[in-house]
């Protein structure tokens, strides 16, 4: 019995956001999917209003484009954008899927909502409220830095969300699941992707300064202390433009003068290219060599050459100055053999705006059925930014004795500790300033730095506007999601306290 036929045989409800830019497409897939199976009678439904690309693009053409306003960047608008427009979505909450469920609705389709919108519907319905994590295994063992610490991370779980009417849950995963769930596993995945401590979402603002978890059972973590209030009277506008062509190869250094043979790759490239032509060179050296290797693996470092031009002509002449100095270069020099990512392929350039609620006209569709139209939300509260601090009454860090230099990480796997005296130290050593030196070679001064603590998590989060520069969709660093800063820091050694060293975590 595969997926389908259980879903329709215990009557399980959906909610996808998969829908992307075609809820509608994905909707008679499904469907024509079920009739295959005889499952005809499934009810299923989709929701739009999301899609607002027409009315982004008539307001460029009419000159109102200001009333988008950039998300995070005051003073700065959608006017400024001279790119294509391509697609424009506005990110839409719970209450079209809460209007197709409470229809009958079995499965149900979404387009661009909030990542927490499928189940802030489900609980909605049920009725009971709660505002939960997203991303699947995240919660059950992916993306963790304590990875290693979990016995089997194959064919990982999914997480389950038991929500209560009290705002309280408990997440947990099947029974005989690979991966684990414990109060580590979802701190991480709390913190991953949150803009601060008040989490914003069209239907509600979650705040967080309280939010506690505890160990329930094996695989099950409580979690407690959420308050919301309000969302504002905007939602995020997600606008992709057309922003020209982009190409990359990689290279490959070995041995001895690691430096010196980066350097002589970029200037042989960078002569060969008419610069005028690019809008992004960017020539970077990823790894380094041990000293006396043992293998010519271990002492291989990738040099990764990344470009972006308005024109394929530009990404064409890219092309030729491999050709070109592929003859000339550094002691060793071999190329990645598939030249096929020298080809130019567009990219898309990512403005975050910000759009009225009000004017979202957000519908539940059943195929031949008049469309549920879904008012919008009507108690809306103007936000006033994140809360940003450094550490308040700050401890004497030499009060807690000798140090020693060692890898932050020692301290804890994860950066939330365990214990009240490791969390005083924490948070008094980790304040903005030493937070940006630990980037290292890595911080710029255009960086954009927010810090604050939840305390009962013992954690400290920091939030860095513009390390990925516009956006993952057009970033010339290799990690486009900026996931393995949070690897890289505590990899960086300072000066630990002797007594929190070698204590056991798990």
């Amino acid at each position: 019995m595969d997926a389908a036929e259980i879903i329709a045989q215990k009557g399980i409800k959906i909610v996808h956001d998969g829908g992307a830019l075609n809820p509608y497409g994905l909707y008679m897939a499904t469907k024509a999917l079920l009739e295959s199976k005889g499952l005809g009678d499934v009810k299923v439904a989709w929701v739009d209003g999301d899609n607002v690309t027409a009315e982004v693009q008539a307001a460029q053409k009419a000159g109102t484009a200001e009333l988008f306003p950039h998300l995070d960047v005051d003073g700065q608008d959608l006017s400024a954008l001279e790119n294509r427009v391509v697609s424009v979505n506005a990110y839409i909450g719970a209450k079209g899927i809460v209007a197709a469920l409470s229809a009958g609705a079995q499965l149900v389709i979404c387009g661009r909502c909030c990542d927490a919108s499928p189940v802030i519907g489900l609980a909605s319905w049920l009725p009971h409220s709660g505002h939960l994590t997203e991303c699947g295994p995240y919660t059950t063992g992916g993306n963790f830095c304590g990875f290693k610490y979990i016995p089997n991370l194959v064919r990982v779980g999914y997480p389950i969300a038991e929500v209560y009417d009290n705002g309280s849950s408990v997440i947990t995963m099947h029974p005989g699941s690979n991966g684990a769930v414990t109060v580590d596993t979802v701190k991480a995945q709390l913190v991953y992707e949150i803009q601060g401590p008040y989490y914003l979402n069209p239907d509600v603002v979650a705040h967080r300064e309280d939010i506690r978890i505890e160990h329930n059972a094996t695989n099950r973590a409580r979690v407690t202390g959420v308050k919301g209030s309000p969302p504002p009277p905007t939602t995020k506008l997600a606008v992709c433009s057309f922003g020209g062509y982009q190409a990359e190869m990689s290279t490959f250094a070995v041995g001895l003068d690691i430096k010196e043979k980066v350097e002589l790759q970029r200037k042989q490239i960078v002569d060969y290219l008419d610069q005028s032509r690019f809008s992004t060179i960017a020539i970077d050296a990823n790894g380094s060599v041990p000293e006396d290797p043992m293998s010519q693996k271990e002492t291989t470092v990738m040099i990764r050459h990344f470009v972006q031009a308005p024109t394929k002509e530009a990404i064409g002449q890219f092309r030729e100055a491999f050709m070109f100095c592929a003859m000339q270069g550094y002691g060793g020099f071999h190329p990645n053999m598939g030249l096929r990512t020298l080809a130019q392929k567009p990219y898309i350039w990512y403005f975050p705006a910000r759009y009225q609620q009000s004017a979202l006209k957000v519908r539940a569709h059943f195929e031949g059925q008049p469309p549920i139209e879904v008012e919008p939300v009507l108690k809306t509260a103007l936000f006033a930014g994140q809360t940003s601090y450094e550490p308040t009454d700050p401890a004497d860090l030499q009060s807690f004795g000798p140090t020693r230099r060692a890898p932050l990480h020692m301290i804890n796997p994860l950066l939330p500790v365990r214990s009240e005296v490791e969390w005083d130290w924490l948070r008094t050593f980790l304040s903005t300033l030493s937070f940006t030196k630990l980037l290292g070679d890595d911080y710029r001064p255009e960086y954009w730095v927010e810090r604050f603590e939840l305390p009962h998590l013992h954690a400290v989060h920091f939030v860095t506007y513009d390390i990925l520069q516009e956006g993952g969709s057009s970033s010339s660093i290799i990690d486009g999601f900026a996931r393995s800063f949070g690897e890289f820091v505590p990899a960086r050694q300072v000066d630990i306290p002797v007594r929190f060293l070698g204590r056991p975590w798990v």
